[in-house]
Parts: structure tokens; sequence; C-alpha cells
């Protein structure tokens, strides 16, 4: 008996300490901005956190995308090294990282899947100034809801009490409206694109940091200068050419693209075309952890059903997900190719004048390597 009343002093102890230096953190780090969304928060997050120092403002940020990475207030930006997997309570440690390397303002991205734990991490471990809903896409339905308006409203979890929340999802402007009123917060969404913008996804992006910007009273031309410093997330969408065995191939890797809706907007960026309109030959790369993923784009992309042809590697995914592919594209059946032969296939199979478009995860298959490989030939 002893022991265990030892052991939970010991333990309340510690929860005492941990939430003291939270506390203290919050008082160091007065501008807290906590961005959520289904694509570009780390994108998001490297502007805004870009434009703070810009103006300034020692800054500090995370992103949590295809490759960890903290960004100090000195420019530095540094891996995040993880030695157990990906948890929650990392948002702690970056609010006592950011005291004790004098930042005045915190950019995290947040790392939260589960509705639940989203709550977490922002009511009891960021409480943001001001929060950031990036859009509202198609991902991770197995853990947030079936549909768009419950994956809203499990993002709408990350809405600061009694502050700003910037959201860059038109659609949902509503349910968003009345989130923010349940917790206090001022609702402020982003400007159309005007008639100059290109109406990329980098433009999107650069409008939301820019709203966030002015949100902060950071004048728009330091934001803008602090823009165009911004480092390139490690995720970020990247193309370009190569000469295979039948000709120059154009390439696009999107695979840190992981909806429907964003990898077809990166596509006919590339070809200037709709998805079914272009010779494209796509790589999924499946994660068997993410076999929810799949059966989304098998039911739901453009891309993935007009894709010709659809070669699949990494995991083999279950018999089910597979069937639903063979259906969905009308006696057409995917291609699985291991990735030790990935590169081999490619030479022998993609055409002059094809897309050839990777998708699906990041983790697993370096695409860069790939390319690589088949340009060597």
């Amino acid at each position: 008996m002893t022991v265990l009343l030892a052991s939970l002093a010991v333990l309340l102890a510690f929860g005492v300490a941990e939430r003291l230096a939270r506390d203290a953190a919050w008082r160091a780090v007065p501008v807290r901005v906590h961005v959520n969304g289904t694509r570009g928060k780390s994108t998001v997050t490297r502007l805004i956190w870009s434009a703070l120092r810009e103006a300034g403002i020692p800054a500090l940020a995370k992103t949590t995308g295809t490759a960890p990475r903290v960004l100090l207030p000195d420019g530095r930006e540094r891996p995040l090294p993880r030695r157990a997997p990906a948890s929650i309570r990392e948002q702690l440690e970056l609010l006592r990282l950011a005291r004790r390397e004098g930042a005045r303002a915190l950019v995290a991205e947040c790392m939260a899947v589960d509705p639940a734990l989203q709550w977490v991490s922002e009511h009891e471990m960021i409480r943001a100034s001001v929060g950031v809903i990036t859009n509202v896409r198609t991902d991770h339905t197995e853990m947030m809801g079936p549909n768009l308006e419950d994956i809203a409203n499990s993002l709408a979890n990350t809405i600061p009490r009694g502050g700003v929340i910037v959201s860059g999802e038109s659609r949902f402007a509503a349910l968003l409206a009345h989130r923010a009123d349940l917790a206090g917060a001022r609702l402020v969404a982003v400007p159309a694109p005007g008639v100059d913008d290109v109406g990329r996804w980098l433009g999107d992006d650069e409008r939301l940091a820019l709203t966030v910007t002015r949100q902060l009273g950071i004048a728009d031309d330091v934001a803008a200068r602090g823009f165009a410093r911004a480092p390139r997330d490690p995720g970020a969408a990247r193309g370009g050419t190569l000469a295979a065995v039948q000709g120059e191939v154009r390439w696009l890797d999107a695979t840190a693209a992981n909806d429907p809706e964003s990898l077809a907007a990166l596509v006919a960026e590339m070809t200037g075309e709709g998805p079914g309109d272009c010779p494209n030959l796509v790589v999924y790369n499946h994660r068997a952890d993410r076999s929810p993923r799949l059966s989304c784009f098998a039911d739901r992309s453009a891309v993935i059903g007009n894709a010709r042809p659809l070669v699949l590697t990494g995991a083999r995914p279950p018999w089910t997900v597979w069937r639903r592919l063979r259906a969905r594209r009308q006696g057409a059946p995917p291609i699985f190719v291991p990735r030790r032969r990935l590169a081999r296939w490619l030479r022998a199979h993609a055409g002059p004048g094809a897309a050839l478009v990777f998708c699906g995860n990041t983790r697993g298959l370096d695409v860069a390597a790939t390319i690589d490989e088949v340009g060597r030939g």
C-alpha cells in the first residue's frame, strides 16, 4: 500500500510539474498559431513562421507532414527525431522548446487526426490565439467520419476558445461560424482569389497565410517578403521531365496529396487538362495501415479511375479493396509491381507524352530515387 501511494504521489508531482511548465510557456510565448486542415498545413505553417521572422518577431514552428521538422527563431531548420511513435505530447514539448529558444510566437501544425485528440491538442496544449483550418477534404475517413461535414466538424475541434479562427474553406462557412460562436471565437474567412491570382495551390496557401498575418498585425509587404523567403516543405509537390526508353515523360510527385480533390487539382495543374483527358500512368504507393485511403481513392478519384495504366506498389492491398478498384475501372484492372522492380517496369512502359503521377502515401517510396533510376536506364 505504501509503495502504491508513493507511486501515485510521484505521478501527481510529474503531472503538476508538466502543467506548471505548460502554463509558463503560454505566458512566455503569447502568439500561438495552430494550423489544422486536410491539405497545405505544412506549407501554411512555414509561410506564417517566415512572415513572423520578417516582422522581427522571434518565432518557432513545427511541421509534421512528410518529414517532421522544427524551424527555429534564428532561421535554422532541423529534423524532429522520434524514438517512439508520434504522440500529441510533442506539442507540450514544443511549447517548452519555444520558451527555451526565446520565441515570442509559436506556429504549430496540428498532428492529431482523432477528433478527441484534436480537441485536446488545442484546448489542453496549444491554446492558440489564432487557429487555422486550411480546407476540408476527404481523408482519414476511418477516424474523422465518412463525409465532408463530419470531417469539418472534426477539424472544428481546434477552434480556439475566445480566439480567432481563419478558414480557407467556404463550403462549410455556416458550420464553422456556428462552432466558432459556441467557442466564443471570431471566424475570419480567406478572401476569394483576385483577378490577378493564378489560383494555384501555393496561391491559396499564401492567401490563407496573409489572412493570418493580418490578424497578427503584420503589414502585407512585410508578410510578402517573408513568404518569398519561406523554405520549401519536403512534402510539397514536385515535378519535371525525364527521358525514358520510349521518349520524354512528364512526372509529378503528388504522394503527399492524400485526398482525391487535391490530387485532381495537382494533375490538372501539371497537364492543363482534366483527370480523364491525359494519358496518365499513375503509381499508387499503398501502405498496409492506410487501406481506407485506397478505398476512398478507388471510389472518388477520377485520376485513379481513368489511369491507363494504374500501378500499385508498396504493400499489397486487401482483396476487398483490390476488387473495388477493378470494379471502378470497368475492365482495366490495376497492376501490382513491387517497389524493387518499379523503376525497371516504368522504363519499359512509360510512353512518350505520358504524365507519370506518383500518389497515395509518401512513406516507403523514394520518388526521387525512382525517377533517377528510370532516367539512368
